[in-house]
């Protein structure tokens, strides 16, 4: 099926698209007017004259003082003795060039879509969309929030296993926010990947050993060398057990920041490293989580119907 995205004229090779739809980090200035408008409509409430009248716009006052000092924003006193439209202008005028001041526009947005209760997050996701922003409207931790725009069938995998796996699933949704949230955090969404393996893959492979790791586990898968997963042809290059252990060999000893005092170790982790492990992770949480990791039996190794023989490529 042809690709039916409308794009400018003279976008048409395969360079010209890639440049044209590629992501933009940050506030791109294509984006920042549209930014603002949904922020100052996020801030905004609306006051009864006295007499009856009609209405008019002020700030949520405790709405953006909360804001700016969770974000430790400078913000001068927006309190008016009086109020009306006059005094609400005033109001945004203050309010509005403290927080371009704090050049953390998408922290602003962050923490209204999670705390403002008129947050239009339907129209900032459109805005984000047509700007190919590099953040889409998602969730974290229970709260709608921004978080970085990844293919949508590798959210709705990451998302399904979250759900389902219970203390490891947990431990993963703190990973994912470390690695795709708005203060990306390379190393602990890393560590956080470890743990969710850890709790999910310890009750299967290692369940009476209260002090049980990642390492371990791989120990322990090596040495018995007889774990499975339920399929039905197999590759003898790419036996199960060594599969498994393949995917976590990876993850546990590419985590070089674990300790200190190693002057040998390539440095902190980067946000290759931690998309990978969070990756291998998801996999791994599910596999270990939905009971499809398995000790062979010692009569038949390969079960019912299963082959050991190598398959075409």
């Amino acid at each position: 099926m042809a690709d039916e995205t409308w794009r400018p004229l003279g976008v048409e090779t395969e360079d010209q698209i890639a440049e044209y739809d590629a992501l933009h980090e940050g506030v791109p200035v294509w984006l920042d007017t549209a930014l603002w408008a949904w922020i100052r409509n996020t801030i905004t409430t609306h006051r009864r004259y006295r007499d009856g009248s009609g209405r008019f716009p002020m700030v949520q006052e405790t709405l953006v003082e909360a804001m700016c000092q969770t974000l430790q924003i400078g913000l001068p006193a927006i309190r008016m003795r009086e109020n009306g439209a006059a005094q609400g202008e005033a109001q945004f005028k203050i309010v509005m060039a403290a927080l371009k001041q704090s050049q953390k526009p998408l922290m602003i947005v962050d923490y209204l879509l999670a705390h403002a209760d008129q947050a239009d997050d339907r129209a900032l996701d459109a805005a984000l969309t047509r700007s190919k922003s590099a953040w889409q409207v998602g969730e974290r931790t229970g709260r709608v929030a921004l978080v970085r725009r990844v293919p949508k069938g590798v959210q709705v995998a990451a998302d399904a296993v979250i759900a389902s796996a219970d203390r490891a699933g947990a431990r993963l949704a703190s990973a994912w926010e470390a690695l795709y949230g708005i203060e990306p955090n390379a190393s602990a969404a890393y560590g956080l990947a470890i743990k969710a393996v850890e709790d999910a893959a310890i009750p299967v492979v290692s369940p009476n050993n209260q002090s049980a790791t990642l390492g371990t586990v791989l120990k322990q898968m090596e040495n018995q060398t007889d774990w499975l997963l339920p399929m039905k042809r197999l590759h003898a290059q790419a036996p199960p057990t060594e599969v498994l252990i393949g995917m976590a060999r990876v993850l546990w000893h590419g985590q070089h920041d674990r300790h200190g005092g190693q002057p040998s170790a390539p440095g902190d982790v980067s946000m290759e490293e931690a998309t990978v492990a969070v990756s291998l992770a998801v996999t791994l949480v599910n596999l270990f989580s939905a009971g499809l990791v398995e000790r062979a039996s010692k009569e038949r190794k390969f079960g019912p119907g299963i082959s050991a023989g190598p398959t075409a490529p």
